[in-house]
């Protein structure tokens, strides 16, 4: 077995950058691997490693897809690679890693001090519950039954209780989530308050960049349904592909079968109408989809920004009930007060 190639994520992003860039500016594939060689960009593993997937007749999907890029991604370029137009799905691929990448940043400079504090306070509050409760203790200085006791004593177990409970969805989701399509689970994490509304308007924008490339193109939409599935591999998208041919194949109308996909804004199925009507079905999806990354990573930037003020507050809290579980075991002292 061909041993798995990886590229950083940073390298991801260049690689499909470059070799947009490349093909843009006239390259064929094989003179833009050249170019990579020559200028010693990537490791020649990677470079030889793809050339020979492309010399016995893969796709180039296939290729990247030893390079660890999303599924999402890979569906992109098979389409892009079947129908033309590769150059800019690569650019508009490294477009799109360039700003999750940008928020995935922003995600960790709000959450690493607040983070640091809390493993802090967690310390604290186990060098308590292990060294100086059992001191107080035997010495006679507090009771058992005191409230400041009892809130030391459960501390470590209240987070450990979480953080089982954390593991165990996350268990349950990878281990339990297979054995459903992924029209089953994204139709359950559309309905989860919040997330839900990101992976709406993450799969409507992803959903009508790719449709609209395709109707841009002159494709009709059986067309575009029996590409999508003659794709190797498995995505929301094929899924939702083999659903809709169902569907239509009993006459309902395009429009009208959207509205049933929680995974898509409400207002996608009303795009789809109106392009229908007018006859520009592809340029309004290439619109919408523009509108609707915007709107998806301005509300990413949003959440960010109120992340860690209410990380702030809850180490705030925490700090407070630490300094309450000092101070009243001292008013049971005698002579205190």
């Amino acid at each position: 077995m061909r041993r798995r190639t990886k590229l950083t994520r940073k390298q991801r992003i260049d690689f499909v950058h470059l070799l947009g860039d490349l093909l843009e500016n006239g390259f064929s594939l094989q003179q833009a691997f050249d170019f990579f060689s020559n200028a010693n960009l990537f490791r020649t593993t990677i470079l030889e490693s793809i050339q020979t997937d492309l010399n016995k007749g893969e796709s180039l999907a296939k290729s990247f897809a030893r390079l660890d890029y999303s599924n999402d991604q890979l569906l992109q370029i098979e389409l892009a690679d079947s129908h033309g137009n590769l150059s800019q799905t690569l650019l508009g691929i490294a477009s799109q890693m360039k700003l999750m990448q940008r928020q995935r940043e922003n995600f960790l400079k709000a959450v690493s001090y607040p983070v640091l504090l809390l493993l802090f306070l967690l310390v604290i509050l186990l060098g308590m519950r292990f060294f100086l409760l059992p001191q107080l203790l035997a010495g006679g200085m507090i009771k058992p039954d005191d409230f400041s006791v009892q809130l030391i004593t459960a501390v470590p177990f209240i987070g450990l209780g979480i953080l089982l409970f954390l593991l165990l969805l996350l268990f349950c989701w990878h281990y339990f989530g297979k054995r459903y399509t992924y029209l089953a689970r994204f139709r359950y994490l559309a309905r989860i308050p919040l997330i839900g509304t990101l992976f709406s308007n993450y799969y409507s924008a992803y959903f009508a960049l790719e449709w609209g490339k395709l109707f841009q193109q002159g494709l009709e939409l059986n067309q575009i349904i029996d590409c999508l599935l003659a794709i190797d591999g498995n995505s929301l998208m094929q899924e939702l592909a083999g659903d809709l041919k169902v569907r239509l194949a009993q006459g309902n109308a395009l429009a009208e079968e959207l509205r049933k996909y929680p995974f898509l804004t409400k207002e996608f199925s009303r795009i789809v109408f109106q392009g229908e009507a007018r006859g520009n079905l592809g340029k309004e999806l290439l619109t919408y989809s523009q509108l609707v990354w915007r709107r998806f990573f301005n509300q990413l930037e949003f959440m960010c920004s109120w992340l860690q003020p209410f990380v702030f507050l809850l180490v705030a809290l925490l700090i407070i009930s630490l300094y309450l579980t000092m101070l009243l075991p001292m008013t049971n002292l005698e002579g205190i007060l």
